[in-house]
């Protein structure tokens, strides 16, 4: 996404182009930063910014020369060819910090001034700041001299626009693009290494960790605990949203819920918070006894800023299932257009497919019969639990409630939607190439929030999520968004393991990126495993481009019925976040999944509800939108101009579905991982699978004999051997 900034006469003019020189510190240094408006103090501080980041790059410079200094036996100055281990003792004691700190900075300046030119010259020339260059020095740490100089020429272009997350995400695409072969040696041997720590914290606390999972079962995790998390919040539970994945982590961990179902656990944590913040009373009639509770956490006022985590990571209440409303709840509840097959109306109102996980509801099904009948105290406990708050006013379309925002005049009330525009808690999106999920490239897929994934995990995530919602997004030669199709159809292959039977259901999207070109050159006859997936969307994409829809909103043709409606259809919903990727705010990078529909005219005074009013914005942004005095306006679809109350204009523009990625290097001879401080050892799966058949022959053995030599040569007390 690029930013641009508007410009005017005046001081804006003086400072635009100078270089971050000792001429612009003089003219900086007269200017009075109070006497400054909006427009003159973005320019002020980019120019400062800019002569900050060349003060940094001179300071590193500095502090390579520091540590390479010596004197000879004259007592002459002289220089060292590089730096070396006591290089940091000479930082640390100028400095005054820790030698590992010194180290660390000596390490950057000589990535930036002898391995990375590139990136040091960006340094000094005021285009990135520190951060952004130590994350792209961190990103390529791991690649040969070569490569990661070609990581660099690729991602500095826009690495200035970009924040630094989303550079790092750029920056780890691009890492694996270009050699997918080492990128996936590099997996396989750190997730040989995997192991899970426990530290004491000078705090009191601990940190317990699960280092190096693998990728697909980490993802899967995280997306359990944020689920959960979400369920607890719907039942009126104001802790912030960090603490309460915590305890949700924990308690699946300790043992303490072993047996519960995931709804018990659920209502167990709501009982507990709800216990504590009220004190029992056999006379005050509260949910104890039946009667209405006012507790602290149940007022009539609540509102979209209900809980004290509704930040732009907060996800307050939802009113929902796990998460929030994600594609595939699992309940009867679910509207189609969230699992179902169907895609031809503007609702997506037929009936769920044959893949949208049957087999799911069915247990789900069992498990609610089981609780009522065995009476195991689970539908007890959640009668104990008040109601929440205000579970249905977040993240809804244009937040409600807000002073000023009345309905139209005439306008019938309508009965709340429960999907459409809300955020989607603990739900997991894959984004990969189509080309990629069939086997025709190797090129490294998107899990938002997490990162890039090599083309082997990518594939692991999506034959994982059969249950998911399936897009198909179309692009044009450019990589802009051309149509979403939602597939009915779902490649063959194996499920792989099942949730177990009361666990809850976390979302998924998968969606398979391809040019319109290359989809309608596919042969389905090639690619027997997704022939069905493939003879689908080749006739829809044969029927958009007959009709002449192709390339067009879903709603281009609704009229004034469906303008005035307050939520978009499901497929203009879909449209949208696959437009804006993620919240439109430029500096922003939440996801458009875990983002709301917003109306860039508010729909409360005659905005319509068409894609070309609507945006994805996260919470927070959708806060100050309305709250903090932005004024927002959309000239073309996808294309935001908005104005801070500072009075500073930023223009965003619509974000590649497709970006190019740089073409994977000649392999040649394999190229050596890096140094990770542990002894490389054979690590292929044919010698785990014989280490694990040797530690199950030595941990069943029955005998009572004292073992010979060989026999305990392999002990399965002793770390893995790699």
């Amino acid at each position: 996404m690029s930013v641009e900034q508007d410009q005017r006469p005046g001081l804006v003019a003086r400072l635009a182009g100078r270089a971050p020189d000792a001429d612009l510190h003089a003219l900086l240094d007269t200017v009075d930063p109070s006497s400054l408006d909006g427009p003159e103090l973005a320019a002020f501080v980019r120019a400062r910014f800019a002569v900050h980041n060349r003060a940094e790059a001179q300071l590193l410079a500095g502090l390579r020369e520091l540590g390479m200094a010596t004197e000879d036996a004259e007592g002459r100055p002289r220089r060292l060819p590089s730096s070396d281990e006591f290089s940091g003792d000479e930082v640390a004691a100028v400095l005054g910090c820790a030698r590992t700190t010194a180290s660390r900075r000596l390490e950057l300046a000589e990535d930036l001034f002898c391995r990375l030119p590139l990136l040091g010259e960006a340094l000094w020339s005021g285009t990135l700041d520190g951060p952004k260059v130590r994350a792209i020095s961190e990103g390529v740490a791991d690649l040969s001299e070569d490569h990661a100089r070609l990581a660099v020429a690729e991602v500095l272009p826009e690495a200035g626009g970009m924040p630094v997350m989303a550079l790092r995400e750029r920056l780890s695409e691009v890492v694996v693009a270009i050699d997918p072969d080492w990128a996936e040696r590099r997996r396989k041997r750190a997730e040989a290494r995997g192991r899970v720590g426990l530290v004491c914290n000078p705090s009191g606390t601990a940190t317990l960790s699960l280092a190096d999972a693998p990728a697909a079962d980490g993802i899967a995790s995280m997306a359990r605990v944020e689920a959960l998390a979400a369920q607890v919040r719907g039942q009126g539970v104001l802790t912030p949203i960090n603490q309460l994945r915590l305890q949700v982590g924990t308690r699946l961990l300790d043992g303490s819920t072993a047996g519960m179902t995931d709804d018990d656990l659920v209502a167990l944590l709501a009982a507990e918070y709800h216990a504590l913040q009220r004190p029992d009373d056999p006379d005050d009639g509260g949910p104890q006894d039946g009667g209405p509770d006012h507790g602290p956490d149940d007022g009539p006022d609540d509102g979209p800023d209900d809980g004290p985590d509704s930040g732009p990571d907060g996800g307050g209440p939802d009113g929902g299932g796990p998460d929030g409303g994600g594609p595939d709840d699992g309940g009867p509840v679910d509207g189609p257009h969230e699992s179902g097959p169907e895609d031809d109306s503007a609702d997506d109102g037929a009936d769920l497919g044959a893949d949208a996980g049957a087999d799911d509801e069915a247990d789900d099904e069992a498990d609610d019969e089981a609780g009522h009948e065995t009476g195991s105290g689970r539908h007890d406990l959640e009668l104990s639990v008040p109601a929440p708050g205000s579970p249905d006013a977040q993240g809804a379309v244009d937040l409600p409630g807000l002073p000023g925002l009345p309905g139209l005049p005439g306008e019938p009330e309508q009965e709340p939607e429960r999907r459409d525009g809300r955020l989607r808690h603990g739900t997991v999106e894959i984004r990969l190439r189509l080309s990629t999920a069939l086997g025709l490239d190797e090129h490294p897929a998107t899990v938002p929030g997490y990162g890039a994934v090599t083309a082997a995990v990518a594939r692991d995530l999506v034959h994982a999520r059969h249950h998911g919602e399936w897009r198909v997004v179309l692009v044009d030669d450019d990589g802009h968004l051309h149509h979403v199709l939602l597939a009915r159809s779902r490649p063959a292959g194996p499920r792989t393991r099942g949730r177990a039977p009361g666990a809850t259901r976390t979302g998924a999207i998968v969606e398979l990126q391809v040019p319109t070109t290359l989809l309608a050159a596919l042969n389905p006859d090639d690619h027997p495993g997704w022939a069905p997936l493939l003879t689908e969307v080749q006739a829809r994409l044969a029927d958009l481009a007959g009709t002449g829809r192709l390339g067009r909103p879903p709603d281009a043709d609704s009229g004034p019925d469906q303008w005035r409606r307050r939520r978009p259809g499901a497929e203009a919903d879909r449209w949208t976040r696959a437009r804006d990727r993620h919240c439109v705010v430029p500096w922003c990078r939440r996801a458009a999944h875990r983002a709301e529909i917003d109306h860039t005219r508010d729909h409360a005074h005659g905005g319509p509800t068409v894609t070309w009013n609507l945006g994805a914005w996260c919470t927070h942004d959708h806060r100050a939108k309305h709250l903090a005095g932005w004024h927002v306006r959309q000239p073309i679809p996808g294309w935001f101009v908005i104005r801070t109350r500072a009075g500073i204009t930023h223009t965003t523009r619509p974000p590649k579905v497709l970006r190019p990625l740089p073409a994977p290097q000649p392999a040649g001879r394999a190229r050596p991982l890096p140094d990770d401080g542990w002894p490389d050892q054979d690590t292929d799966s044919e010698h785990l699978d014989d280490w694990r058949r040797r530690f199950t022959a030595t941990s069943n053995s029955t005998t009572t004999t004292p073992p010979t030599p060989a026999a305990t040569a392999f002990d399965p007390d002793d770390p893995p051997p790699f």
